[in-house]
C-alpha cells in the first residue's frame, strides 16, 4: 500500500497495482500522455446503494463491520470526444481512483459508504 497525496492535500492509500493501472491508462504505447476521460459531471444512486444507516453489518461474533460496496452507484462521465455516458462506480474506481476521489470530495459525498 502506498500513500497518495492529491493536489488538495488529501492522502489516501492505494495498492501498487491500482496506481500502475491508473498510470498506464493515461499513456499510449510510446509513453505519451493520453486521457479519454475529460471530467466526471454527476452521480446517481439507486435502491441497491448501501445507505449510511446500513453501512455496518453485524458479524457472527457480534462485532460491526463496514460494508464496502459500490453497488447502485453510477457516474456521469464526459469523454474527450465530447460524448457522455453513465458508468458504474465499480468500473470507474479501478481505472480512475484519483479523479473519483477529487469528485466525491468536491461534491461532499466522501462519507457515503461506497467511498469510505
Amino acid at each position: 500500500m502506498y500513500d497518495v497525496e492529491s493536489p488538495d492535500g488529501e492522502v489516501k492509500e492505494y495498492a501498487a497495482n491500482v496506481i500502475a493501472e491508473n498510470m498506464l491508462g493515461q499513456v499510449d504505447s510510446e509513453g505519451f500522455t493520453i486521457s479519454l476521460l475529460d471530467s466526471i459531471l454527476d452521480y446517481q444512486k439507486d435502491g441497491h446503494a448501501v445507505a449510511k444507516k446500513g453501512q455496518y453489518a453485524t458479524t457472527k461474533r457480534g462485532g460491526r463491520q463496514l460494508r464496502k460496496t459500490t453497488c447502485g452507484w453510477k457516474l456521469l462521465v464526459r469523454w474527450k470526444d465530447g460524448s457522455k455516458s453513465w458508468i458504474p462506480l465499480k468500473d470507474m474506481k479501478e481505472s480512475h481512483p484519483v479523479e473519483i476521489a477529487k469528485f466525491v470530495k468536491a461534491r461532499g459525498i466522501d462519507r457515503e459508504p461506497a467511498f469510505v
